[in-house]
């Protein structure tokens, strides 16, 4: 078992003690319990389990924002900014991010985005991993292929409180996909997802929901998505997206909730037009 994953069975383990008033031992198993309903999930809650990844390993996969001296955590500033102008007097708070096809850094986005969320005074950020075909934010992460996530809470009825996990970064939670999913577009499309992305919508007024997804020409599933987010933000890569992506992606989805797209992987002498 990984150290995270006893981490996880650590944080079960005390919200056991805290619910019961005794530590769970093996003469007492748990007692089966039904599911707690959505309403009744706290995902601030103090026993979130919390996994210390070394600065190096964030670095070393581009997470540049936990960095306040380098020029991409100012670009990303600047975005989140442009994003809190857009989104706050609407009270949108959850963001879709997708590509328009493969390779083009949209989970990089997603997780920079967060973090730099994470980071203003008035907000906390919860990054979900949608992504059932390729997930990648647990990479990005330096978390492990190993952690459960949203799959064990779909397949298995795993609480939602078990599945959390803090990187060591303030104000940000994670939801981890935990897996590939066979049948992701029924999945996402089940009314148990569009009843959970309304739960962390309307939980806390003070969280934004950042959810990352597949590029909208390679599967159906985040034009299923889309039906339950605010907004979409949309990422392409310089000298890869090609311009008939873009067109098939925009006729796919709700252009009224696109707020804009990022250009990803532009040359450093470019960085004014980065957005």
């Amino acid at each position: 078992m990984s150290h995270i994953k006893k981490a996880l069975e650590r944080a079960k383990a005390e919200r056991l003690k805290q619910s019961s008033g005794r530590e769970p031992t093996a003469e007492q198993p748990e007692e089966p319990k039904e599911e707690a309903p959505l309403q009744e999930i706290d995902l601030c809650s103090a026993t979130t389990c919390i996994v210390e990844v070394p600065r190096e390993t964030l670095l070393n996969n581009r997470i540049a924002v936990i960095d306040e001296t380098s020029l991409v955590s100012d670009q990303f500033k600047l975005l989140r900014t442009q994003i809190f102008q857009r989104t706050r007097p609407k009270k949108w708070n959850t963001i879709q991010i997708s590509g328009f096809g493969d390779g083009e850094g949209k989970s990089l986005v997603a997780a920079n985005l967060a973090i730099s969320i994470a980071k203003d005074a008035r907000q906390t950020t919860l990054l979900v991993d949608l992504d059932f075909r390729r997930p990648s934010l647990h990479h990005l992460l330096g978390i492990g292929s190993d952690v459960p996530g949203l799959k064990s809470y779909f397949l298995d009825g795993t609480p939602l409180e078990e599945l959390l996990i803090n990187p060591g970064i303030p104000k940000l939670s994670v939801l981890l996909a935990g897996g590939r999913v066979s049948r992701a577009t029924e999945m996402l499309g089940s009314p148990k997802m569009e009843a959970l992305i309304k739960e962390l919508k309307e939980r806390y007024e003070d969280r934004y929901v950042i959810l990352d997804t597949p590029g909208i020409s390679v599967c159906p599933d985040p034009v299923v998505i889309s039906d339950y987010v605010d907004c979409i933000l949309l990422v392409a890569r310089q000298e890869r997206t090609l311009q008939e992506n873009i067109k098939t992606a925009l006729d796919r989805i709700p252009r009224e909730k696109v707020l804009g797209m990022v250009l990803n992987d532009v040359a450093p002498d470019m960085v004014g037009r980065y957005y």
